[in-house]
């Protein structure tokens, strides 16, 4: 490391080190006394000897500190050579916000070195366990700065506003990129925090037009769209069986029509709080479970009762149910994407999910729960590609699914707002993924370009 990277870098290092030079150390338990001063007699070439025998101490002793550190299991598999970190600052109940990312990061991977960074033991096991991703657990904030001191990054991404994310953004050095983990009307969209990180990836015009209109003295430049290439990494997983028999009578239905409910959770506090299991939880299941014709699956939230007693009690009570019922099944585990290409409408709250399943263009109902959130005075424009579902038609909830099912009464509408939100990507061909990668790349030459200037100003 030059003088002059240390001191832009390091700057305590850089004039602790310069002190040092100028002192001489004093070992506790060793004798204090001044060193004697002894001439050096040696010939040039007993010097030259000398010196390659230092030098070679010196390498073996810096593999041995590198050997050091690759055995200290909070740095297992970290190369030290990354240029690109994702950190992530969540539980294990937050783990499906990397869990989506997990294919435009391999994706990414085939061209740039990555490495995860994770506050929790927890993630850093499943991580391990479940990815061949290089990861890192940081469980303070001294091992977040050693990761990124003995690091070469220049890109930092972030999937959420975890709080712990402002310890990440004390590094100067690289660039912070913001990618979220969905698109939504919540509050959480056009968060201020947006302003921390040196771009922020948005999916297409909708979340440009919220972020334009929600924040003050905002640049909307640092905003850049990218689709959603979650979207382009969907597994594939069996279809339940939706046809069984019911085991009480010899007569059966066939080619039922699968109907998904996917409420959210209760959301951190209560202005974010668009749940409808409080609502019309029980409600929806009993409704769609009395229909001899209709397959219900059932998707909640990783969250959901987290923060609310009456929500995680209401979500239990559904899912035990459900193991008892021939007709629906509890899927309380992979990614809901999975799930889109196996129903024929789905039951939403407010919620990113809802937005991802405009991709699949079938029909869809949301339930109305803005009355929460007053100080809106119009709904959000997804409502506009659904039929909401209130305390005013509930009891109507089966004639309003046949007729969508059968109908799609809002397909034009919905074709609309699908592009609004998701742009006008050839997601079949990786179009967005491409994006990414190419968004990725071109930060990075950045930043070097910016730290390059940097260097020169302070070298004039």
């Amino acid at each position: 490391m030059s003088k002059l990277t240390k001191l832009i870098k390091h700057p305590i290092m850089f004039f602790k080190d310069a002190f040092n030079k100028k002192t001489s150390p004093i070992e506790i338990g060793k004798d204090k006394s001044p060193k004697k001063v002894v001439i050096n007699t040696k010939s040039k070439k007993e010097k030259s000897k000398m010196a390659t025998k230092k030098e070679f101490s010196n390498k073996k002793n810096s593999e041995k500190e590198v050997a050091k550190i690759a055995d200290n299991k909070l740095f297992a598999n970290v190369r030290f050579k990354d240029d690109i970190a994702i950190y992530f600052d969540g539980k294990m109940g937050n783990l499906y916000q990397v869990e989506q990312w997990l294919g435009p990061f391999k994706a990414l991977a085939k061209e740039r070195d990555i490495v995860f960074i994770v506050r929790v033991k927890e993630v850093f096991d499943w991580i391990s366990n479940n990815t061949e991703f290089p990861v890192v657990y940081c469980k303070v904030i001294d091992e977040v700065m050693k990761v990124y001191e003995e690091g070469k990054f220049k890109c930092v991404l972030y999937v959420n506003n975890g709080q712990k994310n402002f310890q990440s953004l004390i590094i100067s050095d690289v660039y912070h990129v913001h990618i979220n983990h969905g698109e939504s009307d919540k509050l959480s969209t056009i968060s201020n925090q947006a302003k921390a990180y040196d771009y922020v990836f948005i999916s297409g015009q909708a979340a440009y037009d919220k972020y334009n209109n929600n924040l003050i003295n905002k640049d909307m430049n640092k905003f850049i769209k990218i689709g959603r290439p979650q979207l382009e990494h969907i597994e594939k997983i069996e279809c339940p069986d939706i046809n069984k028999p019911n085991p009480a009578s010899s007569y059966n239905v066939p080619n039922r029509k699968v109907v998904l409910y996917a409420p959210t959770w209760e959301a951190t506090y209560e202005s974010m709080n668009y749940t409808s299991l409080n609502d019309f939880g029980m409600k929806i299941i009993d409704e769609v479970m009395a229909q001899d014709d209709l397959f219900l699956i059932y998707k909640p939230h990783p969250n959901t009762g987290s923060r609310d007693p009456q929500s995680k009690l209401i979500n239990e009570q559904i899912i035990n149910k459900l193991k008892k019922y021939y007709k629906g099944k509890a899927i309380t585990s992979g990614d809901i994407n999975s799930l889109y290409e196996h129903v024929d409408i789905a039951i939403f709250d407010n919620s990113a999910v809802a937005i991802d399943y405009l991709a699949t263009d079938k029909p869809m109902l949301m339930t109305d729960m803005f009355y929460r959130t007053p100080f809106r005075n119009d709904k959000p424009i997804i409502t506009t590609a659904t039929k909401l579902v209130s305390e005013d038609n509930i009891n109507n909830l089966i004639n309003i699914l046949r007729n969508e099912i059968k109908n799609d009464t809002v397909s034009i509408e919905r074709k609309k707002v699908k592009e609004y939100f998701l742009g006008n990507i050839d997601y079949k061909n990786g179009e967005s993924t491409r994006m990414f990668i190419d968004q990725i790349s071109l930060i990075c030459d950045e930043r070097d370009y910016e730290l390059e200037l940097l260097k020169e100003k302070l070298n004039d």
